[in-house]
């Protein structure tokens, strides 16, 4: 499938890098999310591997959290906004960036996972 396009059902996907067991990495399609009103949609340029990454490849689990079902690796990223939702204002179309990914689990404020993105224009 190369580095995206369109998978089945007409869902739009990307290539990731998926953990399923110890020491084995898959490069396998990912479903992407329908864009939505305060959300981008950023063409990747370049993802790292951080050390919680390669715990979870040599151990199946960092710390307490254990993987349990074949899950994306690779969090640290940078790359250029391709779309914006309709209550976007401080980026747009063009905007090169580098997210920091965060849960929100066990904030009751905030339903659903979040990231802080810095433009880097």
């Amino acid at each position: 499938m190369g580095k995206g396009g369109e998978g089945f059902e007409g869902k739009e996907q990307n290539m990731a890098a998926w953990l399923v067991s110890i020491n084995t990495l898959k490069i396998q399609p990912f479903d992407l999310p329908p864009l939505g009103p305060h959300d981008v949609r950023v063409r990747m340029k370049a993802v790292g591997i951080c050390g919680s990454d390669v715990h979870y490849l040599k151990h199946m689990r960092c710390a307490h959290f254990i993987v349990k079902e074949p899950m994306v690796i690779g969090h640290e990223c940078a790359g250029v906004i391709e779309e914006v939702g309709s209550e976007v204002k401080s980026l747009v179309v063009g905007d090169r960036v580098a997210l920091e990914p965060e849960s929100a689990a066990g904030d009751a404020n905030i339903a659903r996972e979040a990231a802080i993105i810095y433009a880097l224009t």
